[in-house]
């Protein structure tokens, strides 16, 4: 069960990272190098920032099925041998 719970958590965190990375793409969609000008939104492309976020999203909700789960069935181990 360890193992899943470690899996899990390293899951989430990667997922979070992913977020994050997504999140600074937007972010900095449309700042110029100078900083003082944003670029026209016909040349800024943001799908595959949105397309990022989501996968985050729904790989950090799997994953917390998964911890959720994994800790369960702990619990009710647990409980057999008591």
């Amino acid at each position: 069960m360890i193992d899943a719970l470690q899996t899990a958590f390293t899951g989430m965190a990667r997922a979070t990272d992913r977020l994050g990375a997504a999140a600074q793409t937007i972010a900095s969609a449309g700042a110029s190098a100078s900083g003082t000008t944003l670029e026209p939104a016909t040349q800024v492309d943001l799908s595959d920032a949105a397309v990022e976020l989501l996968g985050a999203k729904s790989a950090f909700a799997l994953n917390t099925a998964v911890a959720r789960t994994a800790d369960r069935m702990t619990g009710q181990l647990l409980d057999i041998n008591a």
